[in-house]
């Protein structure tokens, strides 16, 4: 009898533990940060890219705020091909593009999803890159990726990277 208790007991620690080592992992309303959660809009074949959310026109507002891991051996023009493909893909008109690290994980390229709960005007509420902190503040190195490395062929990162990114719909 002791040992079903202790087994019982056990299978409740187990649980209970895996719970925790989730939490981590989930963005918002209990959902897989991988899985984008905001509001849908129609796919756009032109995003512009700016580096500054003083760059960003009054009429857009934020729909999307995220951190981009990006594998190694990976070029300026890679890194813009693919961040604007899953900007189009949700239908932003423009994106706003932090700060970059080196990235502990290399799990080749993910987008992770911070939110906002409610989309709202850049111009008028932008509150700095406050989400993902958690896992920003465990990434390495500070890395150079504006103006002058973004979109280049020649310019290669040997280090998995992590972004800071917010997508924008203007209209």
């Amino acid at each position: 009898m002791l040992k079903i208790v202790q087994l019982v007991l056990l299978s409740l620690v187990l649980i209970s533990a895996s719970g925790c080592g989730t939490k981590e992992l989930l963005g918002l309303g209990g959902k897989d940060k991988n899985a984008y959660a905001g509001r849908e809009y129609p796919a756009t074949s032109k995003v512009t890219t700016v580096f500054q959310p003083t760059q960003v026109p009054k009429s857009c507002r934020v729909f999307a705020e995220l951190l981009v891991q990006l594998p190694p051996k990976i070029s300026g023009q890679q890194i813009e091909h693919t961040i604007l493909a899953e900007a189009g893909k949700r239908g932003a008109d423009q994106v706003v593009i932090g700060q970059a690290r080196q990235s502990q994980d290399n799990d080749g390229i993910q987008f992770l999803y911070y939110g906002p709960k409610k989309e709202y005007p850049c111009a008028e509420q932008w509150d700095g890159w406050k989400f993902g902190y958690a896992l920003w503040e465990k990434q390495g190195e500070w890395v150079s990726v504006g103006y002058k490395e973004w979109g280049k062929a020649e310019v290669s990162y040997e280090t998995p990277l992590v972004m800071q990114m917010a997508m924008l719909r203007c209209r």
